[in-house]
């Protein structure tokens, strides 16, 4: 047994600088196309209600008709006109546009708030895979040196050939779990270079390394004071609320009629003649009650949203705080075990001497090591839920 080289398994560092981890949620931020296409399309939602306040161009027509003799001879009109909305109606389009505007910023900040929870979960997800995945390179060295040295000792009669298959099997059942969880650290990076653009990711994950970010709950009283204050996505509900009722009043003056004002000139034979021109366009009277019910209606649904979104914020912040008081204690019961490595030595001393069997050492072994992968899953559920009660930083 001298000749197997038996490596403990290692305490994964538990934090990182959480300014590290924060320039790389940053990063992956900055890049991610689906941030910027929800912000495009907030701005072209307010470009297009603005568009609408803008005067339609003027109207130039020109008339030319022939006399049936030549006593009457023949006549030309040139007139220049400029169509206007009911007088008001400007403003109101103003204070509407004004007011999308603002519920669009509001969801502007709303979506960020979301994308950086999205990038806090998928780096602690790598962070986690990286912990179980170097756990498991340590297991798989460790049985890979067991399995040359049962295969010598098998060769020359010190181990049987029994012990020897033994130590095949649990290889194959090592580099199985490895192979799996290599699978898996490759998905994460897609993900997250779909996250980031499809840009290289390495040098953001290079810079958080394999610890959690040292990273404190919000405070519950607090959060929960200042919740309804700090949500954009509320806010933004009450500014659609808003915009609702500026487009109702939008749509209440645009039942007025227009009016348009031009210059009128007409020559007939030698005569001129200037004056001018008045006219009332008429409004569609068809759609105007449908349509400034459909904008009440849609700034109820809006509120009534971001409130139920509020109220599950609520829940879900509650229930957070106290799964990371729950984690904290199992975490603080588990470290004292975990971080104890002579139970590892202690079965490879009994191995040697012929105290246990093989299998016993395996089954043993696989026990302690069952342990470690229990602290690290409850490790990152633990920083999962401290990220989500930061939502709002």
């Amino acid at each position: 047994m001298n000749r197997i080289k038996f490596l403990f398994l290692s305490l994964a560092p538990l934090t990182v600088a959480a300014a590290d981890f924060d320039s790389a949620v940053d990063a992956l931020v900055a890049n991610n196309l689906g941030l910027k296409v929800e912000t495009a399309r907030a701005e072209a939602s307010v470009e297009s209600i603005k568009a609408e306040n803008i005067l339609a161009g003027p109207e130039v027509e020109f008339s030319r008709v022939w006399g049936t003799t030549a006593e009457f001879g023949n006549k030309w009109g040139l007139s220049v006109s400029q169509g206007f909305d009911w007088p008001g109606l400007y403003k109101a389009r103003s204070e509407a546009a004004r007011t999308a505007s603002t519920a669009m910023q509001y969801l502007r900040e709303a979506n960020l708030l979301d994308a950086r929870r999205d990038a806090r979960v998928l780096l602690i997800d790598y962070i986690h895979n990286y912990q179980i995945l170097s756990l498991q390179r340590e297991i798989a060295t460790n049985i890979d040196s067991m399995v040359v040295y049962y295969r010598e000792a098998a060769e020359v009669g010190l181990e049987t050939r029994i012990d020897y298959n033994k130590t095949v099997l649990e290889r194959i059942a090592v580099h199985r779990e490895l192979h799996n969880l290599e699978a898996a650290q490759e998905a994460i990076i897609v993900q997250l270079q779909d996250f980031n653009a499809g840009l290289d990711v390495q040098p953001i994950l290079e810079g958080i390394g394999d610890s959690y970010p040292d990273m404190e709950p919000t405070r519950l009283s607090v959060a929960l004071s200042v919740m309804r204050e700090r949500d954009p996505r509320y806010a933004a509900a009450l500014a659609q609320a808003n915009a609702a009722e500026s487009l109702v009043k939008v749509d209440r003056l645009s039942a007025f009629p227009g009016f348009s004002i031009g210059f009128e000139h007409e020559t007939e034979g030698d005569e001129h003649f200037n004056g001018f021109s008045i006219g009332i366009t008429l409004p569609s009277w068809g759609g105007r009650r449908h349509s400034a019910k459909a904008a009440r209606l849609e700034a109820e649904a809006a509120l009534t949203d971001a409130e139920i979104a509020l109220h599950q914020r609520k829940a879900s912040l509650v229930t957070d705080n106290n799964l990371i008081d729950s984690y904290r204690k199992v975490i603080e019961e588990y470290e004292p075990v975990v971080k104890d490595k002579s139970h590892y030595e202690l079965l490879h001393k009994a191995l040697k001497a012929g105290q246990i069997t093989f299998l016993t050492y395996i089954e043993e072994l696989n026990y302690f090591i069952a342990a470690h992968r229990d602290y690290l899953d409850v490790l990152y559920e633990y920083n999962l839920a401290i990220a989500r009660t930061k939502y709002y930083d």
